[in-house]
């Protein structure tokens, strides 16, 4: 074996590791009365050329109404979105955006 055949091990064993620990990352907005009325609903997000077209800044809950806000957001990342991202050189960059609707808040009625 010689040097160079060394180091490109080396190398790979050291990129694996790295790989290995690549992870995802989540974001979590609670609400101060954390009291859901709804399961997890979800939907991926997507921001094109580095978020100069059709950056995602505003998603509206499709199933939240007047009545019941939202009650919890999760924003998460996982290894294959962060890979199509650099892949992509950031020209695609996916987050999974994930939220529950509160209930609805008693109302106090007259007599």
């Amino acid at each position: 074996m010689n040097a160079n055949s060394s180091h490109v091990r080396i190398f790979l064993i050291y990129f694996s590791i790295f790989l290995s620990f690549q992870g995802c990352y989540t974001f979590r907005v609670l609400n101060t009365n954390n009291d859901p009325a709804t399961e997890y609903e979800s939907k991926v997000m997507w921001s094109y050329v580095w978020g100069i077209w059709d950056n995602p800044k505003d998603f509206v809950v499709p199933n939240c109404d007047n009545d019941n806000a939202i009650d919890e957001v999760t924003i998460s990342n996982n290894f294959g979105f962060t890979l199509l991202t650099v892949v992509t050189l950031g020209f695609l960059s996916p987050v999974k955006v994930k939220w529950k609707c509160h209930k609805p808040c008693p109302r106090d009625e007259e007599n």
